[in-house]
């Protein structure tokens, strides 16, 4: 057997592909946003306490504008004018969350339920 028959497996398995671990959301970003039935209970609440209405912030004794635990608060910051530039991270607003913007999908679905009237529904 030649030597170069030999070497043909071992390159091979230099080059092979190896296993890698993509986001989805990063790889296709609009693809998998969910925006039927975009609603307060159905999900805006959930985008809401995991980002805005944590410990120190916008809760009740913390250093954020308004207790966004309770819906009149938040509304308030809507009616306002204040939320959706502060979660868009315009340049003439104060970015919201502070550590780091909401995913695309979270910030489309909040824009919608705002354009439908921000119902507590």
């Amino acid at each position: 057997m030649h030597k170069s028959l030999l070497l043909i497996p071992m390159l091979s398995a230099l080059f092979a592909p190896g296993c890698y671990y993509d986001n989805e959301e990063e790889l296709y970003p609009n693809s998998f946003c969910d925006t039927v039935n975009v609603n307060y209970g159905g999900g805006i609440k959930s985008i809401i306490d995991a980002s805005c209405a944590i410990p120190g912030c916008h809760v009740a004794g913390g250093t954020g504008t308004g207790d966004f635990t309770d819906f009149n608060q938040l509304i308030g910051q809507i009616q306002n004018g204040r939320l959706l530039p502060s979660i868009r991270r315009d340049a003439s607003a104060i970015p919201m969350p502070p550590s780091g913007a909401l995913r695309d999908c979270e910030l489309r679905r909040i824009e919608l339920w705002v354009a439908a009237g921000a119902q507590n529904n």
